[in-house]
């Protein structure tokens, strides 16, 4: 019963808003239609790490997370099925294949409207791709703090009743993080204290930054919740309660820059963990972390998204 309630959820649950905000026409567009799309995979999955999502790829998560797989069955099973989804039944992984990289071919592109829907008619297969861009266009395209909010929690919601079928699903784990983070952004001190989200979420980035220390994105996001805190509460506060120290956040991008010098979301988070710390030491760091995101050649809609917010802070600063 618990598999048919979490696969249900997964069909009906949807966002509440009737129209998705377009990605800009004015920045750069991008097209990785046929091969396009694998010969750019290293650099497009440099941030979150991800293998190629071939029929072995979902074969192999399939068979780490048994539970999944049989969401993924019943899901199959169903009378509207996609077909790509039936063939799954007889262990044919190749038609979800080419659905799961269309899932990301179209978040790279930007149409996340298109992403999203797509990814979570496939059920376990193309969940994570499809919850990632949401995350990914909330973050850069709505403005409106309640409604950033209300979509936080809509993903919040679904991993909730995912995270107990794919334990260890690092991918899934950090969406978790990445959500519950950018929810903390949104509150002031007094509501993000009492959230009780501060030290879970910080400890989860910390577990997957220990089990994956060459993942940029799980070292972004850790200095990121580190630098609120201490903006929150203080160098001492935050070390004493929390364990957050701004010179290791400073660190952790810097390390993070040094494996992964040319992605614009690296630099971006970590001019907002800079101004976070609001100290008058770092601004020849943040001019040269802002003028660097400037410059870079970006390969996807994301990274031009993040290289927008870096252009508008230098602006700003200037």
């Amino acid at each position: 019963m618990r598999f048919a309630i979490f696969v249900i959820t997964l069909i009906i649950s949807s966002t509440s808003y009737s129209q998705w905000t377009k990605y800009p026409e004015d920045l750069l567009q991008f097209d990785y239609s046929g091969e396009k799309l694998q010969q750019h995979w290293p650099q497009l999955a440099a941030a979150t790490g991800l293998a190629w999502p071939d029929a072995d790829f979902i074969s192999s998560m399939m068979k780490e997370f048994p539970q999944l797989a049989q969401q993924l069955q019943l899901l199959a099973k169903s009378e509207h099925a996609p077909a790509a989804l039936k063939a799954s039944l007889n262990n044919d992984y190749q038609g979800l294949a080419i659905e799961v990289q269309q899932v990301w071919r179209l978040h790279f592109q930007g149409q996340y409207e298109e992403a999203y829907l797509l990814g979570k008619s496939l059920g376990p297969a193309g969940l994570g791709p499809a919850l990632y861009a949401k995350l990914i266009y909330t973050t850069h395209l709505i403005t409106d703090a309640q409604q950033k909010e209300s979509l936080f929690l809509q993903v919040d919601q679904v991993i909730t009743e995912l995270l107990p079928h794919a334990n260890g699903y690092r991918f899934i784990l950090f969406g978790d993080a990445y959500q519950k983070a950018r929810r903390l952004e949104l509150m002031s001190t007094t509501a993000a204290t009492a959230s009780g989200l501060l030290g879970p979420t910080q400890d989860n980035l910390k577990e997957l930054h220990k089990n994956a220390p060459n993942n940029p994105l799980y070292s972004a996001m850790l200095a990121g919740i580190d630098a609120g805190i201490i903006e929150r509460v203080g160098n001492f506060v935050g070390g004493m309660t929390y364990g957050a120290d701004e010179d290791t956040a400073i660190e952790l991008f810097q390390q993070a820059l040094k494996s992964q010098p040319n992605l614009a979301v690296l630099y971006n988070e970590f001019a907002q963990v800079i101004l976070r710390l609001d100290d008058s030491d770092y601004d020849e760091i943040l001019m040269s972390t802002l003028t660097t995101c400037d410059r870079l050649i970006v390969f996807s809609a994301e990274e031009a998204l993040n290289q927008k917010t870096c252009r508008a802070l230098l602006r700003q600063i200037k």
